[in-house]
């Protein structure tokens, strides 16, 4: 299977309108990125209590309660993809200031660009140097209300009490569980694969709020099979103040 089909999968669980994105030393986005693998590793190991009473449509109506207002956060994504010959692992890491301030992180194999939006600029950090770009970063519909709010079009799941919240668990045998989380074209793409076999994982702390997502699938096209795993964690909601900035960014 091409590795495009495999992307479009696991970036059904990225529900933000992002494009490509540091100045932040690598080993600092790297730290960040793997405490992020670990939060979403031990949510899933926590995953071990009884069925919950609250049914996952009242979960998830808590959750769009409380994301009201909430317009900055940290998102901490990441998806791996595992062929036969090779493995690919992109991690993103995206935050929003309590200023109108955005800031976007791209580990694509060790390839690391970071993206600043500061004042209506677009300011762009590569190779040890901070230069103002006419690219534009489309992020609408990356707020965290929006994306809250998109939980409703994902299918009925179960609900299992956690340690410290719950999770809304929706199994995946084919195509038709994604069609409420895609548009027609990219639904059209991923219709390509022979077989899709998997689970997400939707994940809420114990008021409700929502924190992150998991996807876990095995992918079969044209006779060849790769494995998917792609997680988004939400942290620091509503508690960002403001961005971190490259020291020699220019001012507006």
């Amino acid at each position: 299977m091409k590795k495009t089909l495999a992307a479009l999968f696991g970036s059904i669980l990225i529900l933000s309108a992002c494009s490509d994105s540091s100045e932040e030393p690598a080993s600092e986005e790297n730290g960040t990125e793997e405490a992020a693998e670990e939060n979403t590793a031990e949510t899933a190991g926590e995953n071990q209590g009884g069925n919950s009473d609250i049914a996952s449509s009242e979960l998830i109506d808590n959750a769009v309660a409380n994301s009201e207002g909430i317009s900055n956060y940290v998102a901490q994504q990441s998806l791996n993809i595992t062929g036969a010959d090779d493995e690919s692992t992109i991690r993103t890491i995206m935050t929003f200031g309590g200023q109108n301030e955005f800031k976007l992180s791209v580990n694509d194999n060790g390839n690391i660009v970071t993206h600043y939006i500061v004042e209506g600029g677009h300011f762009m950090y590569a190779d040890n140097e901070i230069v103002e770009t006419e690219e534009t970063v489309d992020i609408k519909g990356s707020d965290y209300e929006t994306i809250v709010a998109s939980l409703e079009n994902y299918p009925e799941g179960e609900v299992s009490e956690l340690e410290e919240g719950y999770a809304i668990t929706i199994n995946v045998k084919d195509t038709s569980a994604l069609s409420g989380l895609a548009d027609e074209e990219t639904l059209k793409q991923l219709e390509a694969a022979d077989s899709v076999n998997g689970t997400i994982q939707l994940y809420f702390d114990a008021e409700y709020t929502f924190t992150g997502s998991e996807l876990t699938a095995d992918v079969d096209s044209g006779g060849e099979q790769l494995a998917i795993h792609s997680t988004v964690d939400y942290t620091n909601i509503d508690d960002v103040e403001m961005i971190e900035k490259p020291r020699d960014m220019p001012e507006e």
